[in-house]
């Protein structure tokens, strides 16, 4: 049998607490790669494509940063969404250094067909959940993110 340690009350809990959001990110996030993999695309690729979708082009840091990626890895992101034509990148006239991306007629229909499913989607993975228990849960991990963004 093996024995439990302990590591204090405060820390036990928070070891559970963070297991357990894990666990429930990796269920909801093993659906959705499930989902977005079937229409063609990998998680990385729908989460840029949703961002130009809904906010218009934007430079390839804002998406690094909105899709929560790295640097090399958006730039296979994108990469392989313009080899699919669904983006389009362009250098900024005013700082060489800076790359735009726009999502071109064809990701714009692709994502307009599939985001009310996954907008259906995710309303189904929360729906063990009253509304009153999401808005407590989205408030009290946001105050974990921003708790842990002044200590980073």
């Amino acid at each position: 049998m093996k024995r439990k340690h302990s590591y204090g009350i405060r820390a036990d809990m928070a070891m559970r607490t963070w297991i357990e959001i894990v666990r429930a990110f990796s269920a909801v996030r093993a659906r959705e790669n499930a989902f977005v993999e079937v229409n063609g695309l990998t998680i990385q690729q729908f989460g840029v494509l949703e961002a130009l979708y809904h906010m218009g082009e934007l430079t390839v840091g804002e998406l690094t940063k909105l899709v929560i990626s790295t640097p090399g890895n958006m730039t296979v992101v994108l990469k392989n969404l313009k080899q699919k034509e669904l983006i389009e990148t362009v250098r900024r006239d005013d700082d060489k250094r800076v790359t735009v991306a726009s999502i071109t007629q064809k990701g714009r229909a692709l994502i307009a067909d599939i985001f009310p499913t996954h907008a259906l989607n995710m309303e189904g993975y929360f729906e063990c959940l009253t509304e009153e228990e999401q808005d407590s849960l989205a408030v009290i991990l946001r105050k974990l993110r921003k708790a842990n963004i002044k200590q980073a």
